[in-house]
């Protein structure tokens, strides 16, 4: 357990909106709260860890973007995110400044 967040904590990669877009057309991209930490839920996605994640996305902690967010990062096409890929999901969080 603690290797694979060990793991996944050297995998988060950088990308900004156009880079995540293709995983939202197919269904694919989730979005985590700032409140949450990406590993944690990127983690508890792998483990198959129903019941957090089903917490996490009846308290719209996990979403799939919604209209109102992606027209906003098309409006700001610099701003940053961190991203894990835990297959078939692509799971990211905005950076904040």
């Amino acid at each position: 357990m603690e290797n694979l967040k060990e793991k996944l904590t050297n995998e988060i990669e950088k990308a900004t909106w156009p880079l995540l877009e293709e995983h939202h057309k197919r269904e694919a991209l989730l979005i985590v709260d700032l409140e949450l930490d990406l590993v944690d839920v990127s983690v508890a996605v792998a483990n198959d860890d129903v019941q957090n994640v089903k917490t996490w996305l009846t308290s719209e902690k996990l979403i799939r973007p919604t209209d109102e967010m992606i027209q906003s990062w098309e409006e700001n096409p610099e701003l940053g995110f961190k991203f894990l890929i835990i297959q078939p999901y692509v799971i990211a969080q905005e950076i904040k400044e």
